[in-house]
């Protein structure tokens, strides 16, 4: 079985869907990925790769910048590339000769049609609210979205609210690695943790993910000052990639709660369950928008395998389907009041890895996703 991905991929992400997926596929498949040129080399460096996937992946890097780059002398180039980059993933298909391509890239929409007429079906995996992410052409980018829906062979859709979105195809949701988050473990402190300002604290609150506009900044400072009023001296840490557009509000809450934020920026993967295992609740305090509520949150089960109780608001139907076992609030008071419930709930605590974690396995996800490409894969 060959699978062809024309996707974006983020080398220092192996907490992605793609990457997750991918490492569990039949050892016996032969993936490849055709990749656009990142401009920033931090988020989708190809210098090592070769360390962080199996060895039955290969890649190839085309010149398709994102339309709306905040290069203008790329974005005057744009429509020259995006042709040159089609005629290099045609040029691959044929080469590669694949069973099934698999299409996260909206930009690619045209080439569908093209694909299929060599015989190879063609998924759409929508993982993400793709129209939303190209402020300066977005009226292009759902046109390309709409084109692409309406000509592939499949869709698989992350959440219940693209799905809807797509208006057909399959749910195949987000999970978690079981073997890597295997719940709370006795260990020391981690050296992000204990050589900072936060190494004191009797209780952690976590986040874990990209720090950017999705953040409700002022949920995190409600929660700080009701953490001052706690019994036991409590932190919160944020771990994961800082966006420049939160940069100033970030710098506002170090210079107001010098003793209790820690933002460690990006640790290692391995290094997540670290410092899960310090903390007692792992909080989502998205603001709610079309781009949060398409959002099945990877967060949702790596705190669940953790056995650390949840604190979110009700931005995505994955995360209002489990009230009861998480704490939903909406306003920044409400939040801040189940952040200082949940740190003593051992209750929830105990039953949540049970009731999340394990149902939306990564190996499960893969099998179903597997399922799907088999079942699509070309004859002869």
């Amino acid at each position: 079985m060959r699978v062809l991905y024309i996707s974006e991929v983020q080398w220092l992400s192996p907490i992605s869907r793609k990457h997750q997926m991918v490492r569990r596929f039949p050892r016996d498949w032969e993936i490849m990925f055709i990749s656009p040129i990142n401009s920033s080399a931090s988020d989708n460096s190809f210098k090592e790769r070769e360390e962080r996937v199996p060895a039955h992946v290969r890649y190839v890097s085309i010149p398709l910048p994102k339309p709306d780059s905040h290069i203008p002398l790329v974005r005057s180039l744009t429509r020259c590339l995006t042709a040159v980059g089609h005629h290099r993933i045609l040029r691959a298909v044929k080469a590669f000769g694949p069973d099934v391509v698999v299409c996260s890239y909206i930009w690619a929409a045209p080439l569908v049609s093209d694909i299929q007429r060599m015989g190879i079906p063609v998924i759409y995996d929508c993982n993400d609210l793709h129209p939303q992410f190209y402020h300066c052409c977005r009226e292009e980018a759902e046109e390309m979205f709409r084109v692409m829906i309406s000509a592939v062979d499949e869709i698989v859709s992350s959440s219940e609210y693209l799905r809807d979105e797509c208006g057909r195809g399959l749910l195949i949701g987000n999970g978690v690695d079981l073997g890597t988050f295997k719940g709370k473990q006795e260990t020391p402190v981690p050296r992000v943790i204990a050589e900072s300002r936060l190494s004191d604290c009797e209780d952690l609150v976590v986040y874990v993910g990209s720090i950017d506009d999705r953040l409700d900044f002022g949920i995190l400072r409600r929660v700080l000052d009701a953490m001052a009023e706690c019994d036991r001296r409590t932190g919160l840490v944020l771990t994961g990639r800082l966006f420049r557009s939160v940069s100033s509000r970030k710098t506002a809450l170090e210079q107001a709660f010098p003793d209790s934020v820690l933002f460690t920026g990006r640790v290692a993967y391995g290094e997540f369950p670290l410092i899960m295992s310090s903390a007692v609740v792992g909080i989502a305090p998205f603001v709610i928008t079309p781009l949060t509520e398409a959002i099945n949150p990877n967060k949702l089960y790596m705190y669940a395998a953790m056995n650390l109780n949840i604190v979110s608001t009700p931005f995505s139907e994955e995360m209002r389907c489990h009230e009861g076992d998480i704490y939903i609030a909406s306003d920044p008071g409400e939040f801040a009041s189940a952040v200082k419930k949940a740190i003593g709930d051992d209750e929830r605590r105990r039953s949540i890895r049970e009731k999340i974690a394990l149902p939306n396995s990564w190996d499960r996800r893969a099998e179903e996703f597997t399922r799907v490409l088999s079942g699509l894969k070309r004859a002869g």
